[in-house]
């Protein structure tokens, strides 16, 4: 599943993808979220690459979350290097 947002001029681009090495018991299936963020057609070098952790999850449950997840943590970083570069 992939999906893309515009944001203060940036292609935010949310893919999600299965964890198979994180699955935890068979027949669980945990999902992770790939970001890429662009501007006109091209990666933004500021953001690349990017890690993004949390120590309470690993990976998410449902691939829902994962797109969620992903798109927000996108925007915050968007948000933020647009209020450093102001």
């Amino acid at each position: 599943m992939i999906r893309s947002y515009n944001h203060k001029g940036f292609v935010l681009e949310v893919a999600v993808e299965t964890s198979h090495r994180l699955v935890p018991s068979p027949g669980t299936v945990h999902y992770l979220a790939i970001v890429t963020i662009s501007r006109s057609g091209r990666p933004v070098t500021a953001f690349s690459p990017l890690c993004i952790e949390s120590t309470r999850y690993a990976n998410f449950s449902t691939a829902e979350d994962a797109l969620m997840s992903g798109h927000t943590a996108a925007r915050t970083f968007v948000d933020e290097w647009v209020r450093a570069a102001s």
